[in-house]
């Protein structure tokens, strides 16, 4: 039987909380998970242009741009990736 792989891209500008994320997706067994990091919006943008991922996970923040910009503009561009917002803020606002 071929064992399953999700292509997850984390676009994330803080290396402790993608290393924190790496960490908890590596012990995972089944099915495997390959974890690509963008660490800027324009990275994050080009990766998901390509279409190769089967799952985004997108901080809120992301330096001098946001996370609901880069949103808005996968979803310009028809983005057909699930993208899930994700922040290290502890403000439920």
């Amino acid at each position: 039987m071929e064992k399953q792989i999700i292509n997850v891209l984390l676009i994330e500008d803080d290396q402790d909380d993608f290393i924190i994320i790496d960490d908890i997706l590596s012990e995972v067994e089944s099915p495997t998970i390959s974890l690509n990091w963008e660490n800027t919006y324009e990275g994050g943008l080009a990766a998901i242009e390509t279409g190769e991922y089967d799952v985004c996970l997108l901080d809120y923040r992301l330096g001098e741009k946001d996370g609901i910009e880069l949103l808005k503009t996968a979803i310009d561009l028809n983005c057909q990736t699930p993208i899930i917002l994700v922040t290290g803020q502890g403000d439920r606002e």
